[in-house]
């Protein structure tokens, strides 16, 4: 990168910093809507519908969380959070007022999981961070 001067950048060098640096900042979870809010859990439940090959979603819950049912050899394997990627292999999505629940396989093997939206810590739709909790 060309400076002109005493280290000033040229107006199109620190146009596209500017716009770098936006970028970054939006995509920071310092400055994403925090997952706890009604209207991420909204954007949340209509998103997760859409999930699919071509659309994946992504989200991090805590495993520990009230009304997380997980089976317990996965329990123990996630101990905190888990983070999941609804796009090619789960079945049976269901999306409730309240949680989500979804069949997906660990290797090979089917497990049934519930997740309350108050467990969600973070939530991605097509890799753009939407919500997150810290």
């Amino acid at each position: 990168m060309e400076t002109t001067g005493r280290g000033v950048l040229d107006a199109p060098q620190a146009a596209i910093l500017l716009l770098l640096l936006a970028i970054h900042i939006c995509a920071s979870p310092a400055f994403a809507e925090p997952c706890s809010r009604p209207t991420a859990r909204s954007r949340i439940a209509e998103t997760l519908k859409l999930a699919s090959d071509k659309r994946p979603v992504n989200l991090t819950f805590r495993t520990h969380a009230d009304g997380v049912r997980l089976s317990p050899s996965l329990k123990s394997k996630y101990p905190d959070d888990m983070t999941i990627i609804l796009q090619n292999e789960f079945d049976q999505l269901s999306v409730k007022d309240d949680r989500f629940e979804v069949l997906m396989r660990f290797s090979g093997n089917p497990e049934r999981l519930t997740v309350p939206f108050s467990a969600i810590k973070a939530f991605w739709d097509k890799s753009e961070l939407k919500c997150s909790d810290g």
